[in-house]
């Protein structure tokens, strides 16, 4: 009687059963990246050409007052801001 052979989904199964505690991490974000990967737009945003445009000045002073926001705590929960976006 032979053994059921098991698919190669059972085997990495059982391979990530076999890593270390202290490295289930960097295997999570591993196969994040190779399921986002999949998806166009993810895979567009990585082949998307650098921005090369200079940082004007009206960038600079939204960087600032950005910066000034985050400082004295006026910031938005990302739950908070999904809920008005409706996400």
């Amino acid at each position: 009687m032979t053994a059921a052979r098991k698919t190669t989904r059972e085997e990495v199964k059982d391979l990530i059963d076999c890593v270390p505690t202290d490295e289930l991490l960097v295997v999570k974000r591993y196969v994040q990246y190779i399921v986002d990967i999949q998806d166009p737009v993810f895979k567009s945003l990585l082949d998307a050409p650098v921005d090369d445009e200079p940082v004007t000045e009206s960038d600079k002073a939204a960087l600032r007052e950005s910066r000034e926001d985050i400082a004295a705590g006026r910031l938005i929960p990302a739950k908070e801001l999904y809920k008005e976006l409706g996400i």
